[in-house]
């Protein structure tokens, strides 16, 4: 029996959990106590801080895994990328890990590669700022580099913004340095892709639905991507020139694209599962189970197969939100049963406080649909959105009342 080691033991990691259980992996999982719905869901528990490589790489070798993953977030991959290269195993190695997360050591792969990224500067300090902010265009963009989404990331508009942002973006960093680049102003979308072997198996752009708020964030996708005919190919050709960039190899691969002026660029990519719903979306488009490949990867075993003749269904996924910020008394569902609805599901109780959202980590749920075209998935979308509500103590109204979810 394979035993796969999984990172992290939050509701993301669940679904690879279960998918490696089916698969006839003993599966471990490698976490910080704490209240996490993974804990109860694998075979073993391996308490380690799955920021600290040489932790795991202790509780790996002591539990003699033959394999190590994780989905979603950066959070593990720097331990990932360590232990696979420490060990021999098939996934990210040590420096392709580092390259991931390291914005800046990112983004200088990216130009030896011939990568179409946002032109940018390093800033170690202050007195940077200034000669950088002549030679950018404005908008800029200003970026922690060693942080997950949209942490210590902030638009600027004008001199202002950058001095003012500065400072908010090292307090989120542990680097002694951050990087500004031209904003990008254009349609955002993603990609994602799978390699095995030196081989991407797949590459899949999507669109995006995005919440506008500074920066920017995804709060849903959909397959098929709109401008997959016109710029599917040049998307394409950007994420293998990213792949070999980064040194990505036995391992999933997510990319943040934009389209301007008809030109695809590469905002960020990371070696593993994007977030947001996108392994089921990727499951429902192929015909197969995402996350069975990746644990399946994170093994050696062939992944290929599973996506070799896709049936091409469309697909959405979409993050549930509330309106205003409160105490959540309870929640009103009367959706009707679809085979279209894959998933509708909530993370939040009553009595859970919520947010209006401001970032990803502000979700309640999520809903996940399928459907004959595109526009099917979008009408099926709005009529499970006309069916859920909350009711909540808002902090800024006196007494409950009911809300419509976003």
């Amino acid at each position: 029996m394979k035993k796969l080691m999984i990172l992290g033991a939050s509701y993301s990691q669940v679904p690879l959990i279960r998918a490696a259980k089916r698969l006839g992996f003993y599966t471990v999982v490698a976490s910080i106590p704490g209240s996490y719905p993974g804990l109860g869901e694998a075979d073993a528990v391996c308490y380690a801080d799955i920021t600290d490589p040489e932790a795991v790489l202790a509780a790996a070798k002591a539990e003699q895994i033959d394999g190590i993953c994780t989905c979603c977030m950066d959070t593990g991959l720097l331990a990932q990328g360590y232990v696979c290269s420490r060990m021999g195993l098939p996934g990210p190695s040590w420096e392709t890990a580092r390259l991931c997360t390291n914005k800046y050591r990112m983004k200088e792969a990216f130009l030896a590669a011939g990568v179409n990224t946002a032109r940018f500067r390093k800033i170690s300090g202050r007195d940077d700022l200034a000669p950088a902010m002549q030679d950018l265009r404005f908008p800029l963009i200003i970026k922690a580099v060693d942080q997950m989404g949209s942490r210590g990331v902030f638009i600027c508009q004008d001199e202002e913004d950058v001095l003012r942002c500065y400072d908010r973006s090292m307090a989120a960093s542990r680097k002694s340095y951050c990087i500004l680049e031209e904003y990008l102003q254009g349609t955002m979308f993603g990609a994602e892709a799978m390699v095995q072997n030196g081989k991407p198996v797949y590459v899949l752009p999507f669109g995006n639905e995005h919440c506008m708020k500074n920066p920017p964030f995804p709060k849903g996708h959909s397959i098929p991507w709109e401008a997959q005919a016109p710029l599917g190919p040049q998307a394409e050709a950007q994420a293998e020139k990213v792949i070999a960039a980064l040194g990505i190899d036995n391992a999933p691969v997510n990319f943040d694209m934009m389209v301007v002026d008809g030109q695809v660029y590469v905002i960020e990519a990371s070696a593993r599962a994007g977030a947001t719903g996108i392994a089921d979306m990727v499951g429902i488009y192929y015909g197969t189970d995402c996350y069975e490949a990746i644990a399946a990867l994170a093994v050696g075993a062939d992944v290929s197969p599973r996506f070799a003749d896709p049936p091409r269904i469309p697909c959405l996924t979409h993050l549930l939100s509330s309106p205003v910020t409160g105490v959540v008394r309870a929640i009103g569902n009367t959706v009707a049963p679809s085979e279209d609805i894959i998933d509708l599901s909530f993370n939040i109780r009553p009595g859970a406080a919520v947010r209006r959202m401001t970032n990803g980590g502000d979700r309640i749920g999520q809903v996940i649909l399928r459907g004959d075209s595109p526009e099917a998935c979008q009408q099926t979308l709005r009529d499970v959105l006309a069916h859920l509500t909350l009711e909540i103590e808002a902090e800024d109204h006196a007494g409950i009342h009911c809300y419509p979810v976003l």
